[in-house]
């Protein structure tokens, strides 16, 4: 299709432009792609305590999930259930070392941030 009358094809014209993008467009569309401000901080609180180099290299928008819900107990309690447990046969399931970081991070939560408190006497009539 000439549209000049000059002879040019419009196809020959048209160069194929090389797609940038920048780190702000990549932040943009994946706004979870990159550890959040919570995240960080639970990362460093628990740096000697609990090891999560798999888990925040490999799956930050989990890490950031758990940060968000660190502080509520139920709330963490349900969101390491649902990490854990199978309940959907979609998935392909995390590798087995995310696995034993997020089992170590939720023994930790359970055990040392909000640990159930037991009635001595209720303890002591069931065993």
């Amino acid at each position: 299709m000439d549209l000049t009358a000059y002879g040019y094809r419009r196809n020959a014209l048209r160069q194929e432009v090389p797609k940038v993008t920048t780190g702000a467009t990549l932040t943009a569309s994946h706004p979870s792609a990159l550890l959040s401000g919570d995240a960080l901080r639970l990362l460093v609180k628990l740096d000697t305590k609990v090891g999560l180099q798999e888990l925040s290299a490999r799956f930050p928008r989990v890490l950031n999930r758990i940060a968000d819900v660190w502080s509520m107990p139920q709330q963490a309690e349900r969101c390491f259930d649902e990490l854990l447990l199978h309940s959907r046969g979609v998935r392909q399931g995390f590798p087995q070392a995310v696995i034993s970081e997020i089992a170590s991070l939720r023994h930790y939560h359970l055990t040392r941030m909000f640990p159930k408190l037991v009635d001595p006497w209720e303890q002591r009539m069931f065993r």
